[in-house]
């Protein structure tokens, strides 16, 4: 189901395991260049942690998973890393186990072969946000529209002199969630830049729409326009209560691959990922049918 949006680009959807919630996530992709999807926690979260199917869908990613020392950490982890798979398997038409995700330098997440589609994640509490993108570099941010962050010294921390005067100018009952909109905005376009936490919040700004689904234009410090040209910018309130926001970096001019695994993915690199996928399930079958046999046998 996606959120409401009067936005040009498309609106999140949510999905949570049911067939029918991938519904568009490939279309999506293909007439828009890039998709958002979400889930919850309690969907995503696996039940049991040492499931052979679980690490042989995370990858190269168990490593990291099994260095985790909490349950609740691992359970976090390993549901944004399966919901990140299913997302981008349902865009491409392929199989999740044919899809190996990595790591560039700088922590943003890729999957191994399939360089032309870029990707972000997000999460807080209890929900999880992906975008994809077949355009260009994406960020994306997702935070509580609830939790109260005006006057307790955030947009002192993240918002640049004329954005705190542009708040003032707001009925004070929309301040909090312009904060947060403005907050979720700078996250999601330094994911997209790949500086993360090193690209200082007082360095840009943002415009502060009144209306929650207003298109958002970057600003100078002083709060002249921005060179923003080709960059999208939005915020997308999502029916649960959170705020979600999405950058996406302009194409390179006549840059357009199609939004499918056959298209986007090295055929090399599949083949060698499907064909480990497939003799580790093979071989997680021979053992389970091994076992149940021998279980028989003490029973007889």
């Amino acid at each position: 189901m996606a959120a409401h949006s009067g936005l040009a680009g498309p609106p999140p959807v949510r999905v949570s395991g049911f067939e029918e919630a991938w519904d568009g996530l490939d279309t999506g992709l293909r007439d828009s260049d890039y998709v958002l999807a979400y889930g919850f926690l309690a969907d995503w979260a696996p039940r049991d942690l040492a499931c052979p199917e679980l690490i042989r869908l995370l990858g190269t990613e168990a490593e990291r998973f099994e260095q985790l020392s909490h349950d609740e950490s691992k359970r976090r982890f390993a549901a944004s890393r399966v919901l990140l798979k299913r997302v981008a398997a349902a865009a491409l038409g392929a199989h999740p186990g044919q899809l190996e995700l990595a790591r560039n330098p700088n922590g943003r997440p890729y999957i191994r072969g399939c360089g032309q589609l870029e990707m972000s994640l997000s999460h807080t509490a209890e929900v999880m946000v992906v975008g994809l993108s077949r355009r260009g570099a994406i960020g994306v941010d997702v935070e509580s529209a609830k939790r109260s962050v005006y006057g307790r010294g955030l947009e002192d921390d993240v918002c640049t002199q004329h954005e705190r005067d542009a708040l003032e100018w707001l009925p004070e009952e929309d301040r909090n969630a312009a904060v947060i909109r403005l907050w979720t905005l700078k996250e999601a376009y330094s994911k997209a830049l790949g500086h993360g936490l090193r690209l200082p919040f007082h360095s840009f700004g943002f415009t502060t729409p009144l209306a929650a689904t207003g298109v958002p234009r970057l600003l100078r410090v002083d709060g002249s326009p921005g060179n923003d040209a080709g960059w999208q910018f939005e915020t997308h309130p999502l029916p649960e209560g959170y705020t979600v926001s999405v950058a996406v970096e302009p194409a390179p001019a006549g840059s357009r691959p199609q939004a499918h695994a056959g298209a986007l993915i090295d055929g090399r690199v599949t083949s060698a990922v499907l064909g480990c996928y497939l003799k580790d399930e093979a071989k997680a079958n021979a053992a389970a049918k091994a076992t149940a046999a021998e279980g028989a046998r003490g029973q007889g």
